[in-house]
């Protein structure tokens, strides 16, 4: 009992930064127009500044310059990305930025260097008989985006590749943009850093983390809530900014390896080479050095103008009060204006309701509304209804479909529609003919439920200022959990349940009993709520893994763990899942029927007790049943 003031249970939900967390406090309880004064001056001393020193004419921005501001913003950690942009970025290797990202598993590429480049006459003949092998029309969509980049000077053509060339065949991926008033196909060029084998001579020392739409929703909730607490009729806007070619931006090394497109000119069908100046979509490596640059963009943006600015790959969003009419200007002009990056104006964007990342967003009072667009909804079930009628779903679409599905789920906190996505994952890794590939059983299912789930007016969530903690446990013969509430930052337990497990349960596993113990809390005590937020801990690793990925690999729990999380969505309360060691769980009392509260306050507050409704217990055994 004494350990419960030791467990982490207010913080933040997700993690945000330092300096994410200083522009949000500042956004939201500064005036706007001394922020704009503060702006202002910053942005007039640095442009001086740019004046007196000419920009390279190599690199994706004013590299000196932005060595300069980020000393004087305390920015550290940035000293291997400075040198990279400068000389180029190593495709190869190990690759990280510890100063950037956290460290990951330590650990070597796949294969060398030297065994790379030994590989590539394979490689090349692989290639060219895929090229060959092609469609007429993909091969000159390929060639239409070689004789853009040539142009743009990404590329440069070569008559003779030298020895240590690595060979990339180059395709093109169509993505329908459906959430546009006039749906339209955009194409974007890949190249294969699979087949050419560059992908395994690398290894990523620091995972890439990004400000996903878990993390902007709640930089928006805490914007709002700090400017409502201040003035109750503020009103607010997001801004966003869409960085121009993204990877393209960034020069590459090519002293130790040529990297080449193979593409073949449909008019003529020679075959041609192509060395490739800048990072390419399709490398691995050019994820983590993009990324710590976009990042790195956004830290300045954050320190130096206040701002918020989340970051995911190449789109930048940010809350602000709606009376800021200069934010996304004041952006433009630093990064854009000063810095020398680019950044695609036309995609440029503000306003009350607001798409990032595919979702719409919308801030007010009550908090933050996450929404998927309508022409994006009917879109979607528009092809998933197609291909119901038609009772086929190759590898391929079901890999494109289940990546469109992907980010509709990020509208319900990324964890519903985790269980029926898994079919379409598997059909998408196939490698057998299933009949024609035909739906079967699961799949057919799980197409239903997206048709259904999408077909709805409305799919959001809400984050509003409603905490709660939420503790749970079992054993093999009780289920217990405690509630508390954080006013002010203080954690206050005011609840509590202790139920004996039924004989239906008695043969159930003990991670089994764990999620029984979840999911008869929030029956409990959200069952009739709307629009909250709990912080639930627990100390059962298979149960923490089940409900923070949405999914699982325990076949019993998948429905139980899928209709847990649409339940949620449907009351539009926010749950965010974390673990407790065992020792500190104040839940394991009750979970053993030891109703040791009497005197034993928790920070002077004494839980009551709330009995549970058999029927309660039954029905979430029944799901794992």
């Amino acid at each position: 009992m004494r350990t419960f003031e030791a467990v982490p249970v207010a913080r933040d939900m997700p993690q945000i930064d330092d300096d994410m967390t200083a522009a949000i406090e500042y956004c939201a309880t500064t005036p706007v127009q001394e922020t704009q004064r503060m702006r202002g001056e910053f942005l007039t001393r640095w442009k001086k500044r740019s004046l007196q020193l000419p920009p390279l004419e190599a690199g994706p921005c004013h590299v000196d310059l932005l060595e300069e501001m980020l000393r004087d913003l305390d920015i550290r950690g940035a000293d291997a990305l400075l040198r990279h942009l400068r000389t180029g970025c190593p495709m190869s290797g190990v690759v990280g930025y510890e100063g950037i990202y956290s460290p990951g598993s330590p650990g070597e590429p796949e294969i060398t260097e030297e065994e790379l480049l030994r590989r590539q006459p394979d490689v090349l003949a692989r290639s060219t008989q895929a090229i060959r092998a092609d469609s007429l029309t993909n091969k000159e969509a390929v060639w239409r985006s070689v004789r853009r980049e040539l142009e743009a000077g990404f590329i440069v053509e070569l008559r003779n590749p030298p020895a240590n060339t690595v060979y990339m065949r180059r395709f093109v991926i169509r993505q329908v943009k459906s959430d546009e008033h006039v749906p339209r196909v955009k194409e974007r060029a890949c190249d294969d850093g699979r087949m050419s084998l560059i992908n395994k001579a690398v290894r990523m020392a620091t995972p890439v983390k990004l400000d996903t739409v878990d993390v902007y929703a709640e930089v928006c909730r805490r914007v709002a809530r700090g400017a409502l607490a201040r003035d109750p009729r503020a009103e607010f806007k997001s801004v966003g900014l869409d960085h121009k070619d993204a990877y393209r931006q960034l020069h590459a090394r090519n002293d130790r390896l040529c990297r080449c497109v193979v593409a073949e000119d449909p008019a003529t069908g020679r075959i041609g080479f192509f060395r490739m100046e800048r990072l390419s979509f399709g490398e691995a490596a050019a994820v983590v050095h993009y990324n710590a640059f976009a990042k790195v963009l956004a830290r300045v943006v954050r320190k130096g103008l206040k701002l918020p600015l989340c970051q995911y790959y190449d789109d930048f969003a940010s809350p602000c009060p709606a009376s800021d009419g200069t934010a996304l200007a004041d952006v433009l002009e630093l990064l854009q204006g000063i810095l020398h990056t680019s950044f695609n104006e036309d995609k440029t964007s503000e306003g009350h309701s607001f798409r990032h990342l595919g979702l719409v967003f919308t801030i007010t009072s009550r908090g933050v509304e996450v929404a998927i667009s309508a022409p994006r909804r009917r879109g979607l079930v528009q092809m998933l209804k197609g291909v119901m009628a038609r009772d086929s779903l190759s590898p391929g679409e079901a890999a494109s479909l289940a990546g469109k599905l992907g980010f509709a789920t990020s509208a319900l906190f990324g964890r519903v529609g985790r269980v029926p996505l898994q079919p379409i994952f598997r059909r998408s890794n196939a490698s057998t003919t299933f009949a024609g590939f035909k739906l079967g059983g699961d799949l057919e299912e799980a197409l239903g439920w997206w048709v259904r789930t999408l077909a709805e007016d409305e799919q959001c969530f809400r984050r509003t200022g409603t905490r709660y903690v939420l503790l749970t446990d079992a054993c093999l013969f009780g289920l217990g959990a405690v509630l508390a509430t954080i006013t002010e930052g203080v954690v206050v337990a005011v609840e509590y349940f202790s139920h004996p497990v039924p004989k239906e349960g008695a043969n159930l596993q003990i991670h089994h009993l764990e999620f029984v113990a979840v999911a008869v809390a929030f029956a409990l005590w959200f069952g009739d709520k709307d629009d909250y937020t709990v912080s639930v801990w627990v100390d059962n690793d298979i149960i923490l893994g089940s409900l923070v990925q949405g999914r699982t690999r325990a076949k019993e729990l998948r429905t139980a763990v899928h209709l847990f999380w649409e339940r949620l969505a449907r009351s539009r309360g926010n749950a965010w899942f974390d673990r407790v060691p065992g020792i500190d769980n104040i839940a394991d009392l009750p979970s053993r029927l030891l109703h040791a509260w009497a005197g034993v306050p928790i920070r002077g507050i004494l839980p009551q007790r709330r009995e549970v409704d058999q029927r309660v217990v039954d029905a979430a055994i029944a799901e794992v049943l």
